[in-house]
């Protein structure tokens, strides 16, 4: 009786300690995913003194940079820019963001990427929104590493990609519009409009279960109570 109680309590201890555990969101590894590092101000100006909007800045231009980002162009179409949720009035002007305040509205031509470094190994995920505009005939991709992503047409939508990687590997994720091509090669804005799609929280997390920080004295109370079980028991 007193192992069957013995190992009751070890199977409600295992049990208490799994269920702890993987509860807190994991890390993400992505700079200025939701592109919130860079704030408008309502009366901000230019290198001329000339009057900035306050819901967008363009890119590359002096007007803005993206923190964390690595920007590219081929100079085809409208260039890219940084697009907020409301006017200083509460109108509304490209939001609501799927994360925060900001987004990075991507063009045709143009491209952002950064290099990411995975010390650990294993299953990673890979999430963003986009809120494409304008369809017509332009192609979004997304490359991670090696793999390419082809998204076409489409409304606003959340995206989830798995991955597996080796540990202490670094791999570039990048985004880019090209126009009017499932391979993103093209380099003409065939539309002519400078079709894109705003870009906003992008994520890349590991999958693995993440303990909550308050769990883990209850983890180590917990192993500690087997460790005493199994005493007692021997």
């Amino acid at each position: 009786m007193a192992n069957l109680i013995a190992k009751i309590h070890i199977s409600t201890a295992l049990i208490l300690i799994l269920t702890v555990t993987g509860r807190a969101q994991a890390p993400n590894l992505v700079t200025n995913g939701s592109f919130e590092a860079d704030i408008m101000g309502q009366n901000d100006r230019d290198g001329n003194g000339t009057l900035l909007s306050p819901v967008y800045r363009y890119v590359p231009d002096h007007q803005a940079t993206i923190t964390g980002w690595n920007f590219t162009t081929t100079g085809n179409g409208e260039n890219s820019y940084l697009g907020k949720d409301f006017y200083p009035d509460g109108s509304k002007a490209y939001g609501p963001m799927a994360d925060g305040h900001y987004g990075l509205r991507l063009n045709v031509g143009d491209s952002i990427s950064q290099s990411l470094l995975f010390s650990q190994g294993g299953s990673y995920s890979l999430r963003f929104t986009m809120d494409r505009w304008q369809v017509a005939y332009n192609f979004l991709f997304v490359d991670f590493g090696s793999t390419r992503i082809g998204l076409g047409y489409g409304e606003e939508t959340s995206f989830s990609y798995d991955f597996n990687v080796a540990a202490n590997s670094t791999m570039v994720l990048a985004f880019g519009y090209s126009p009017n091509g499932g391979d993103g090669t093209e380099s003409s804005d065939e539309d002519g409009w400078g079709s894109g799609a705003m870009l906003d929280n992008i994520r890349v997390t590991s999958n693995a279960p993440v303990p909550e920080p308050s769990a883990l004295p209850l983890l180590a109370i917990g192993l500690g109570g087997l460790a005493m079980m199994r005493r007692r028991r021997s």
